[in-house]
């Protein structure tokens, strides 16, 4: 069951997706917004952090705020995604963040850590923020965007048009077939 109010993250427990950093970062916004809640999606198969992130969640008394989700169909995930705040990333890594492009498809506002693959997807200030791997820096930005509904529907159109320049396959399809057609033979 979906909460009211919720901010999504798409990401399994594991290394790369910073989980003990993201029940961190939601503990101290549940403290300036407690009608905030979490839902992290795709707790699953590979999920080496889930106890050790389970154990945090408890010992913090956030259950009723932290919702994990198991790997779901697609449908239903991006359904989470749409009708969410925003969507946020803690990852310490990424490539290409292929969940942060479905939200910008979405037309969703994004919270982002400012590394390689996220820096690829969200412009600083135009669709969302990419925001340095410190605790402080993202409680700010996330409560920013929650008390800020104007903020968020900018960012979240300019995500969208940004998804359409960069990511709409059928625009990369052209280019690439224009590449191709320039090459003489």
């Amino acid at each position: 069951m979906k909460p009211d109010k919720y901010i999504c993250y798409i990401g399994r427990p594991s290394y790369q997706k910073n989980p003990l950093f993201f029940v961190e970062v939601a503990k101290e916004v549940h403290f300036f917004h407690p009608e905030i809640k979490f839902v992290l999606l795709g707790v699953g198969y590979y999920s080496p952090e889930l106890d050790r992130m389970k154990t945090k969640i408890a010992e913090y008394a956030l259950e009723e705020v932290i919702n994990l989700f198991p790997w779901l169909d697609h449908k239903k995930t991006l359904e989470y995604v749409d009708n969410s705040l925003f969507y946020l990333t803690v990852a310490r890594y990424e490539g290409l963040p292929l969940a942060v492009i479905e939200a910008m498809s979405l037309g969703k506002a994004i919270v982002a850590s400012d590394v390689a693959g996220n820096k690829d997807c969200v412009q600083d200030g135009y669709n969302g923020r990419l925001i340095p791997l410190e605790k402080g820096a993202f409680v700010k930005a996330i409560c920013e965007l929650v008390e800020d509904k104007v903020k968020r529907d900018l960012y979240g159109n300019n995500s969208r048009i940004l998804f359409e320049r960069k990511f709409l396959i059928t625009n990369r399809i052209q280019e690439l077939e224009a590449i191709y057609q320039s090459v003489k033979l």
